[in-house]
């Protein structure tokens, strides 16, 4: 008697982990969207971090949206990027949402990206917290994170202030550098002095000390430029940044001017313009 064997029942192409899923609605949502969009989308395979992308779908939370939002900031270049990358993640959830994988999203629409992004900046304590965290990975990097927090310093202009520009008592922001675009100098009106806290007056000099004067002042612990992606990923910035943009360090320095009791006129003047191309 010849016995039939039941036919194996196909498995379902869509799998529950993040990755697959991932692929899956990439292969769909590549034929409805611009060239520009599609990149976007794709680098989210890269972002977000791989303890993410293994997990099942069933098991992620709206928490787990707030790390995974962390691990996209930490690999966004700038507040712009940052935007379409949470636009591609809401997207994705949503679609996993109608395609029936989950009940309901659990990531909120992106915002707006007209709408000016939330400043979130650290305390003092969170602040030293999080340096001391900084400093079991790099103790220099550590120390460039405390001073663009004590300085208000934007990213491009910490990657051109050299040793000539320091003194005992500030720091002369004159030129400003985004990675891999030429140096350029501001114009005479943007040019500004910011304060050397007390806190961060011995790295300035120790970081100044047995250098040439045109030399960078804040690099790696090699010596080289500061390159945003890679400061960020040797810092663990995902996990140790507690959900902040590096440009919140900015925002820092200007709160923790105001809490100590500095007038808002001059912290504006510390600050220097709001808008000064990057």
């Amino acid at each position: 008697m010849t016995v039939t064997q039941p036919a194996p029942v196909a498995e379902s192409p869509l799998s529950g982990r993040l990755d697959v899923l991932l692929h899956s609605w990439l292969a769909e949502r590549v034929a409805t969207v611009d060239a520009a969009t599609a990149r976007t989308d794709e680098d989210l395979l890269r972002l977000v971090p791989c303890h993410y992308l293994s997990r099942d779908l069933d098991t992620v939370s709206a928490s787990d949206i707030t790390g995974i939002l962390a691990g996209l900031s930490a690999g966004s270049a700038s507040d712009g990027s940052l935007q379409h990358h949470r636009e591609s993640l809401s997207a994705f959830f949503a679609w996993c949402a109608r395609s029936g994988l989950m009940v309901a999203t659990p990531a909120e629409p992106a915002p707006d990206a007209a709408a000016a992004p939330a400043f979130r900046p650290f305390t003092a304590d969170e602040l030293e917290e999080a340096w001391a965290e900084w400093s079991g990975f790099s103790p220099v990097l550590a120390d460039v994170m405390l001073v663009l927090a004590r300085t208000g310093l934007r990213w491009s202009e910490a990657r051109t202030i050299t040793v000539a520009d320091t003194a005992a008592d500030g720091i002369r922001v004159d030129k400003t550098a985004s990675e891999g675009a030429e140096l350029r100098h501001l114009p005479a009106t943007y040019v500004r002095h910011v304060p050397v806290a007390p806190r961060i007056r011995p790295i300035v000099e120790r970081l100044a000390a047995g250098r040439d004067a045109q030399e960078l002042l804040l690099t790696t612990s090699l010596g080289a430029p500061l390159h945003r992606g890679a400061v960020l990923r040797r810092l663990h910035w995902s996990e140790t940044g507690r959900g902040r943009r590096l440009h919140d360090l900015r925002h820092t320095a200007a709160y923790l001017w105001l809490e100590e009791g500095v007038d808002p006129a001059t912290v504006r003047s510390w600050m220097g313009p709001s808008r000064v191309a990057a």
